[in-house]
């Protein structure tokens, strides 16, 4: 092991780097919470840029993950266009989340468009009395969903995996205060409970599962994918409704987005049951990166 690999591995250096890390986003969220909303975005953008220019390993993954997938449609040119702009919106989405907290509901609203029939759709769903999972991913502004869901009134958890850094994840309650959670590394049994309770539960589908999901094709590449959505689905006969935050780049709003709704169909062969469920929702999330590529978080690994 060489010596610098030593040295970010010492538990002394690792607690120092993180409380920097916890100081610095308290400094952020500060500074964000007084600020205008668009005056954020536009902080946002510009640093999104700056950040594209300085973090040379993400970046090449980004681009990289964009050939994967456009290559022979988009030219190269586009393609690094294209990874410009996903790191304004990652950080655009990284100072919006807390500022969300401290904006009256009119302030939110009027950051959103969205229709009421859509909002009625939803509760029409809960009507049936079997729960709904709200299903989104790392698009647009993902973090709206949970103060959206809050803010009209549902009765939401929100799942979520904790950073190993546990200064993070105490601003990251603090922000979360108007929903319950459920870490998944600990409590996925109260997931079927909470739905068989008629609530919502809210969770992004688009991670990499590695070796605890099932390879399914997206974008015509296998990829490992989360189980859990299908299975919950299954176990309690309630509705996964595919739903997004897009950003408008004239206004600094976002546009919800219901994508479609999978229902849950039995025929006795759980394996396959589940991935015709997880098929249509990854069919879902192919076709809004299609029309807003800049929009999904392609700095993930994916594949």
């Amino acid at each position: 092991m060489s010596f610098l690999k030593k040295i970010k591995k010492n538990r002394f250096i690792t607690g120092i780097r993180r409380f920097i890390i916890y100081a610095v986003s308290m400094a952020a969220c500060f500074i964000v919470k007084i600020l205008p909303w668009k005056i954020v975005v536009k902080i946002g953008r510009a640093l999104g840029l700056f950040a594209f220019y300085i973090v040379r390993y993400a970046r090449k993954r980004t681009v990289d993950n964009l050939a994967r997938v456009f290559s022979g449609v988009k030219s190269e040119r586009e393609i690094r266009l294209i990874a410009k702009n996903v790191y304004k919106n990652i950080c655009i989405t990284s100072l919006e989340f807390p500022k969300m907290p401290h904006m009256t509901d009119a302030e939110f609203f009027a950051a959103t468009d969205y229709k009421k029939e859509q909002i009625d759709y939803l509760w029409e769903l809960l009507k049936r009395e079997k729960g709904v999972i709200f299903a989104s991913a790392h698009m647009g502004n993902w973090e709206m969903l949970a103060e959206f869901g809050a803010r009209l009134g549902f009765n939401m958890s929100i799942l979520f995996k904790p950073s190993t850094n546990p200064y993070l994840n105490k601003i990251w309650f603090g922000l979360r205060g108007n929903n319950k959670l459920i870490d998944i590394s600990k409590d996925l049994s109260s997931v079927v409970r909470r739905l068989r309770a008629n609530e919502v539960i809210c969770l992004l589908f688009d991670e990499n599962a590695r070796n605890r999901g099932i390879m399914l094709d997206f974008f015509g590449k296998p990829a490992s994918t989360y189980k859990g959505p299908a299975y919950f689905a299954l176990k309690t006969g309630c509705p996964i409704v595919c739903l997004y935050f897009i950003r408008k780049k004239e206004d600094a709003r976002h546009k919800f987005i219901i994508e479609r709704t999978v229902w849950p169909e039995r025929t006795g062969n759980l394996e396959q049951d589940m991935l015709h469920i997880l098929k249509q929702m990854n069919e879902s999330l192919e076709q809004v990166i299609r029309q807003y590529p800049e929009q999904w978080n392609w700095i993930y690994k994916r594949w």
